[in-house]
């Protein structure tokens, strides 16, 4: 192995060990699962690493997380609550659980769009570019998922706020 191929698997390795984290992270808001996630990641980095090998990756975080998305949206076509945990579990809030049970109602590419632009950070052309879509896609996906969202997120607060009031009455 000469010095440069040394490097480039040293400079892979350590993208890899960073990436990890956030990669299973945006996993795990796809499909719901931290086992599934982590099952996923591992095979999107393993393509990475093959595909950086043979020289056919030009930006490695646009195709390790396209890959990702796209390995998530294969494994979950249709639109269904995956999410499962209890409110008050060490470090669950309500509202935690609040949120990822509305986002896991979305739209697979609603949810991705929302994955990538608000919890990984990334700007329109990269997300249209880590889904093959064109950015007025991206921002169609964007407008709609949020606006889910929200009507999601007002449901599930309105149907607490009667629970705890009907709980409230029989006591």
């Amino acid at each position: 192995m000469s010095g440069n191929e040394r490097e480039d698997d040293d400079s892979l390795r350590a993208f890899v060990a960073a990436r990890l984290p956030r990669l299973r992270r945006s996993a795990f808001l796809m499909c719901g699962d931290w086992q599934l996630a982590g099952e996923l990641t591992r095979a999107a980095l393993a393509r990475l690493v093959v595909d950086t090998r043979r020289g056919a990756v030009a930006d490695a975080e646009v195709y390790a997380y396209a890959d990702l998305m796209e390995a998530c949206r294969k494994r979950n076509r249709r639109r269904e609550h995956v999410f499962v945990a209890s409110a008050g579990g060490a470090g669950v809030a309500t509202e935690s659980i609040l949120l990822l049970d509305a986002l896991h109602k979305l739209a697979p590419r609603c949810r991705a769009v929302l994955v990538l632009r608000y919890w990984d950070g990334f700007d329109v052309d990269t997300t249209g570019a880590m889904l093959d879509l064109e950015d007025e896609r991206v921002a169609a996906y964007e407008r709609a998922g949020l606006a889910a969202l929200e009507k999601l997120l007002t449901e599930s607060e309105a149907a607490m706020a009667g629970e705890a009031a009907a709980a409230g009455g029989r006591r």
